[in-house]
């Protein structure tokens, strides 16, 4: 018989796994309560996900606020980042802190709940295992030691004093666009410097972000699910084979080996984590009948990546959600007066005309705008017209070598979730288009930077 779950408690859902964690669970039709250490006021604007939201400020040293707890469900996932520098011993005291005492300070709070909480689901690492050579690594498996193993041991150690069911999910290299570790690569690969770790023999052991949610979700209705499982897809790979596939999928070369001397210069201690050989599998999900979307590699990639047509494309997205209905929406965005809103001030963003009475497949839009201050003309082809659904604006002349952005409307929690997918070439991308994207990319951000803020006053 399955759990009823109702409410659920999401720590760490700024991040990308907890975002992602938190779309899921509303499009389950679960109510989402969020604890964070921001202010609220801070928090709503960069998360537009319909949440109930409670400040918990120094997670290390105090319980979150009683009332947050009200739930079926805790997913703890709060935590300073393993890879955001180098391991000094004040960066392994902050790691350690921010994770065991959270951990310990959530778990009283479940216990002060009077049994309210059905099951309290953490954080955890496939670095608990350490360097296993050429072993397969299940949840069976010996745990190492080192800096990695004995946090993630802690880490889970807290976590199984809760008197509610727990999980601690062992997290492998997560996939996604935008995660943590695809975002530290792509700009090594894409400027040609990518390659294999040292010798390329090392096994690595990934998850694609929807099987990440898959099992997550999972585990709050399975009652079967406890404990320690590892998320990883059934078929790990060797560094050199995952070396090949990333730069196929980004149309790039990547044949320069990365010497273990100069990771461990750059890198320090955090250098043998990046080198240990892990083959791990999931036996505990694959026992519990968990069927995965994604266990080929070369098919992850090349689905990340589809979009890229030349080695020198780029990806930017961006999601709000909105309450308003899904018709105001669409109209509001399907109107081109609107497009001068939506645009900031410095770009003096005009709309000379259009081919058409109404925005429709094949209508074309005449612009005119200053890019840093220099005047350009831009002709857009409006494509993919899906009413309610999507449509796609595309340069047909302007200052990008390509520029196509994908609006997409889909209902959610009652209102509606706005994605913008904006692929783009900066011209002469051939001539130091690389170097020039980071000046670029940080334009981009910057506009839509600006909608979002005229959406969320909009609604």
């Amino acid at each position: 018989m399955k759990n009823e779950i109702k409410r659920v408690l999401v720590t760490g859902a700024t991040g990308h796994i907890g975002y992602n964690i938190c779309m899921a669970i509303l499009e389950s039709k679960i109510e989402l309560i969020v604890l964070g250490r921001q202010n609220e006021s801070n928090f709503r604007q960069g998360f537009s996900l319909p949440c109930k939201y409670f400040q918990w400020k120094k997670p290390a040293e105090n319980l979150p606020p009683l009332q947050a707890m009200d739930v079926d469900a805790v997913i703890h996932l709060m935590g300073e980042p393993l890879d955001g520098r180098r391991w000094t011993e004040q960066r392994k005291l902050e790691i350690h802190s921010s994770r065991i005492n959270s951990t310990i300070n959530m778990v009283n709070a479940i216990e002060g709940a009077v049994g309210r909480i059905k099951i309290l689901v953490t954080a955890s690492a496939i670095g608990i295992y350490g360097d296993g050579g050429d072993n397969t690594l299940t949840e069976r498996s010996k745990i190492s030691d080192g800096f990695l193993a004995k946090l993630c041991q802690d880490w889970e150690k807290e976590a199984k004093k809760s008197s509610c069911r727990n999980v601690q999910l062992r997290f492998g290299i997560v996939l996604a666009n935008d995660s943590r570790a695809l975002k530290k690569m792509l700009p090594i690969f894409e400027n040609g410097f990518g390659g294999p770790l040292s010798s390329g023999n090392q096994w690595m052991s990934w998850v694609h972000i929807d099987d990440l949610v898959g099992i997550t979700m999972k585990t709050l209705h399975d009652p079967k699910l406890a404990g320690q499982i590892n998320i990883v897809s059934p078929n790990p790979v060797r560094n050199r084979e995952f070396t090949k596939l990333l730069a196929s999928a980004l149309k790039v070369k990547a044949i320069l080996p990365v010497p273990k001397i100069a990771l461990r210069l750059v890198l320090g201690e955090m250098a043998g984590v990046v080198l240990s050989s892990q083959k791990v599998i999931p036996e505990k999900a694959v026992a519990n009948n968990y069927t995965f979307k994604f266990t080929n590699l070369d098919e992850v990639f090349r689905s990340l990546f589809n979009w890229k047509e030349s080695c020198h494309d780029r990806l930017f997205e961006q999601q709000q959600w909105t309450p308003k209905p899904l018709n105001d929406v669409f109209d509001f965005f399907s109107d081109v007066k609107n497009l001068e809103e939506l645009t900031p001030p410095l770009l003096n963003f005009r709309v000379l005309g259009k081919s058409t009475e109404n925005i429709q497949e094949g209508t074309k839009i005449d612009y005119k705008l200053k890019i840093r201050g220099v005047p350009a003309k831009w002709t857009s082809l409006i494509t993919n017209w899906q009413p309610m659904t999507q449509f796609a604006d595309v340069q047909l002349k302007g200052p990008y070598a390509k520029w196509h952005h994908l609006h997409l409307f889909r209902p959610l929690a009652g209102g509606v979730l706005i994605e913008d997918k904006v692929v783009y070439r900066l011209p002469f991308s051939r001539f130091g288009g690389n170097f020039l994207h980071g000046v670029i990319r940080k334009d981009v951000k910057t506009i839509f930077s600006y909608r979002r803020k005229r959406i969320k006053e909009w609604c």
